[in-house]
């Protein structure tokens, strides 16, 4: 290939490169500067830049200096002592020489500017670095700041191992160079034959090498606290007693080389070298290799648990407070099998608010009944609380949202573009209701969106911002975008929010269809200078192109307040280099829900609030961007009655506190008490139990509160061994608390309570009986609620129907003690249950005369000073109970059993 088509190519390629990515940066700029974010922008491609154009230099310096000084050398080139001899080559002439120097100056450019590029994504450790800060935790080895290990370490780790690795392979080119040219003769280990400015050059590069190899071994040394390999994470007694010896060795033996090469030593009558390269080798092979080995085995085996001690206890202290465990409140729980009636009507309200609806099965019932039209599509059942006529009660809901794929006689360029914009409404139902048919009671819910209260009636309902909206959209065109159907006809509308980059130019318009690779942006007439561009609007896309430095919960989940709709999205701040903290699944060894992002439904305006403002990477964060997050005060009125606790932090600090509830060296080292989450029967196969949301009230407190909470079992076993809940409402956010339960008697375990459920004989014969007749019989969560000193157990049990994929709410099975039931709702199971209960008869009362009042029984010394009157008010109330009790009104019934029970000791 000649010069000249060599010169057309980069002429060519060099302008669509720089158009391509300064495109791709000016369109990002652009979509974040809508959104108020241009900080971020230049933030992070002004530290790329830097580090680009720094280890650029830096390494095209260092490779130019090293392969000129090459190509000088090659001019007494020997091919006749090379492994080239019998070339043909000329290296000694100035043509060759000059086009060496050209290639070699190229070569050294090209070379620079991959190690650079490997930068271009270490932005994040660079930040932190540059930011970094004290946490004011001091790891147990060392007593270093835990700041360092979170914030120094990783980018002085990363720098260390780019040097060692340009440095070794620039040394190694280099050798080979002078070999092959025969300017460098190897006869032995220790004895070369060369020209001394070839030695030279090579012992300088050596230098080098062995410089970083030593800084490498320096930071080994604090990398043991994060080691891998011992009893637990972090530095254990063979780190201590040998590796860590071993790695001061290793750093002095290679100190020592680098400085005796560069103190003008003649390498090949140098005696010291091979020495210290020997010790090195041997301190390898037995410090970090036999010796080891040998300690363990024959050293720590036998005296395990007295040696590593002191090291499980820093493994403990620090994992608990890496994950925050640390903050939990324990409390031992008798769970008495003592739960009576009393107890339940105490509790009354906790009893109404059990939550019946599983999410897994109402996503298909949303579906069916409440999508409406093909272009819409249901993707996740969201929990929250509301508060509906003075009362907080728990809901489901789902977002109605755009589909992401059209009806195909609809799928064309400016539909999916154009008029498909949107998503429209929500369904909403209470957990806790169904209606006759076994559905659930909607109370917001149709096209336009009907609800049952004035506090849930949404005033725009329009979602262009959402969990799955993929792809881009182009509004306030002169095209209306579908609203929403209504009967034959649909109603049109054109956006008038701002969301969306505004095309206000041609040249905008040029860029939109560059960078989305779409000329019909070009061709159409139907975009006008105010029509906007909206693009990344799914939830999670959206804040990780905004802050890709934060972990996403995998739920966002929606929001309706003061009429408008949100998205709310947890997100985390994450490290994997806490000292002596176990990591979690790889990938994190801390982790803190620091931030609570609200997005706009509307708009798709995106605000971070901070909520653990004592997060030290948080605060790191904070300092990059000043202007990023907003303190918890500015959060809009009513949003924080909306926070929960994030499942997905939930099920992280569980799976690591199954392990390290257990804080005593000796029972940890044996893992004598490990827990882990129940199963529970689900669509007739064992599973996993997930956390669920409830609103109950924790046992010795008086509130109902929103809560995720989890039992929990012995490993390997079904009886429930605790019960832990995570709070989520305002004052008392983020609280955890575990309930611990004896270990000397059964507590029924979510699995037990099924397998008690599919042995008695009369549900198990229902079951069946549904079953045989074209349905399919589902049971959803069990719920586990303490109630009292004493767990209740409610698993609702829906049918479905052949070929119709609505699940009903067909009976709830109750569990109290050793008694079960299954009837069309709690209250009737609960009556049920302990309707054949002494519990439920008044104390001290003897029956009368059946003829005079059935089912009452009265005191003996009341009989004979009865009136009528009296006796026709107890008639009413049993009458009126009665009633209430088949009409399902348990709330009613204990109204009325409670005027009976003062009606009766009054006599």
């Amino acid at each position: 290939m000649n010069t000249r088509l060599l010169k057309i190519i980069g002429l060519i390629a060099i302008p669509l490169i720089i158009l391509s990515i300064s495109s791709s940066w000016i369109f990002e700029w652009m979509w974040l500067s809508e959104l108020g974010y241009t900080e971020i922008f230049w933030t992070l491609k002004g530290t790329q830049i830097i580090l680009v154009l720094l280890s650029f230099l830096v390494a095209a310096v260092y490779f130019i200096f090293n392969f000129r000084f090459l190509a000088g050398q090659l001019q007494y080139a020997n091919l006749s002592a090379s492994p080239l001899q019998g070339s043909n080559i000329n290296i000694g002439s100035d043509f060759v020489l000059k086009r060496i120097r050209q290639f070699f100056t190229l070569g050294a450019l090209v070379f620079a500017l991959f190690f650079a590029l490997s930068f271009y994504l270490r932005w994040d450790e660079s930040l932190r670095f540059i930011s970094s800060m004290p946490v004011g935790e001091a790891d147990p080895l060392f007593g270093k700041d835990v700041g360092f290990y979170m914030f120094r370490l990783p980018f002085w780790d990363m720098i260390q191992g780019s040097l060692v690795s340009v440095s070794f392979i620039t040394t190694a080119l280099l050798a080979l160079a002078y070999i092959f040219s025969g300017l460098l003769m190897v006869k032995s280990p220790t004895s070369f034959d060369a020209r001394s400015s070839v030695l030279n050059h090579l012992k300088v590069n050596i230098a080098i090498w062995l410089l970083f190899l030593a800084w490498g071994f320096w930071l080994a040394r604090y990398k043991l606290v994060l080691n891998t390999g011992g009893l637990v994470y972090g530095a254990t007694y063979t780190d201590v007693a040998i590796h860590l010896p071993a790695l001061w060795i290793l750093f002095v033996l290679t100190l020592l080389i680098a400085v005796v090469m560069l103190v003008g030593y003649k390498l090949k009558a140098n005696k010291i070298v091979p020495i210290a390269a020997g010790l090195i080798l041997i301190v390898l092979v037995v410090g970090r290799g036999l010796l080891p080995g040998m300690v363990q085995q024959f050293q720590v085996v036998p005296n395990e648990l007295e040696l590593e001690t002191p090291y499980l206890e820093s493994n403990i202290e620090m994992t608990r407070l890496a994950y925050n465990l640390h903050t939990i409140r324990e409390i031992d729980y008798q769970a008495e099998d003592t739960l009576g009636i009393a107890d339940i009507r105490n509790n009354q309200d906790a009893v109404d608010n059990i939550r019946l609806w599983d999410p897994r099965l109402l996503i298909n019932t949303y579906k069916q009944l409440q999508e409406i039209r093909s272009y819409y599509e249901f993707y996740n059942v969201d929990n929250d609380r509301y508060t509906v006529d003075g009362k907080v009660t728990q809901m489901m809901l789902a977002a109605r949202e755009i589909a992401r794929e059209l009806p195909s006689q609809s799928d064309t360029w400016q539909n999916r573009h154009m008029q498909y914009t949107h998503g429209f409404g929500m369904v909403m139902s209470p957990v806790t209701e169904a209606n006759s048919q076994g559905e659930p009671n909607m109370i917001v819910r149709n096209i336009p969106p009907a609800a049952d209260s004035p506090e849930l009636e949404v005033e725009n309902p329009a979602i262009y911002y959402g969990e799955n909206s993929s792809g881009y959209y182009i509004v306030n065109t002169e095209l209306d975008e579908l609203h929403y159907p209504d009967g034959n006809e649909n109603v049109y509308i054109n956006y008038d929010g701002t969301g969306g980059i505004q095309f206000s130019s041609y040249f905008r318009k040029l860029l939109f269809a560059w960078e989305l690779g779409d000329i019909n942006i070009l061709l159409t007439d139907d975009i006008l200078p105010e029509s906007r561009l909206q693009i990344w609007r799914s939830v999670q896309e959206r804040v990780n192109r905004i802050t890709p430095f934060l972990t996403l919960d995998r739920d966002p989940y929606l929001v309706m307040q003061d009429g408008r709709l949100f998205w709310i999205q947890d997100a985390y701040t994450t490290s994997s280099s806490f000292p002596y903290s176990q990591p979690y699944n790889n990938r994190f060894n801390y982790i803190r829900n620091s931030v609570k992002i609200v997005i706009d439904a509307y708009n798709g305006s995106v605000d971070y609030y901070m909520i653990d403002e004592e997060d030290p990477v948080l605060e790191v964060y904070r300092s990059i961007f000043p202007d990023l997050f907003k303190p918890a005060s500015e959060i809009p009125a009513g949003l924080e009655e909306h926070f929960r606790y994030p499942q997905d932090l939930f099920e992280v600090q569980l799976e690591i506190f199954n392990r390290y509830h257990m804080t005593r060296p000796q029972v940890f080292y044996n893992q004598e008490d490990l827990w882990e989450r129940p199963n529970e029967k689900y669509g007739g196969r064992q599973v996993i139990m997930e956390p669920y949301y409830v609103l109950a009230r924790l046992p010795g407190e008086e509130k109902l509160e929103f809560m995720l909470i989890s039992p929990l079992t012995p490993e390997n076993r079904d009886n429930m061994i605790s019960w832990i809940a995570a709070k989520s409402d305002p004052g008392s956010y983020g609280e955890l608390v575990v309930y611990r339960l004896p270990k000397e008697r059964l507590i029924y375990g979510p699995a037990q309570i099924d397998a008690r459920i599919d042995q008695d004989p009369e549900i198990s014969r229902q079951i069946a009986l549904w079953d045989q007749r074209g349905s399919r019989v589902i049971r959803g969560n069990l719920m586990v609620i303490p109630i009292e000193d004493s767990f209740l157990y409610v698993e609702p049990v829906f049918l479905l129907a052949e070929g119709v994929d609505i699940p009903q709410l067909q009976r709830v099975i109750v569990s109290i003690g050793d008694n079960i039931s299954m009837q069309p709702t709690i209250e009737q199971a609960i009556f049920d249950i302990f309707g054949q209960s002494d519990e439920f008869v008044l104390p001290g009362v003897e029956p009368i005369a059946a003829d005079s009042l059935t089912g009452i029984q009265l005191p003996e010394q009341a009989v004979s000073t009865i009136t009528a009157r009296q006796l026709e008010e107890i008639q009413t109330l049993w009458s009126d109970m009665r009633s209430a009790l088949e009409d399902g009104n348990w709330t009613r019934y204990g109204e009325l059993l409670a005027e009976l029970d003062e009606l009766i000791n009054n006599l």
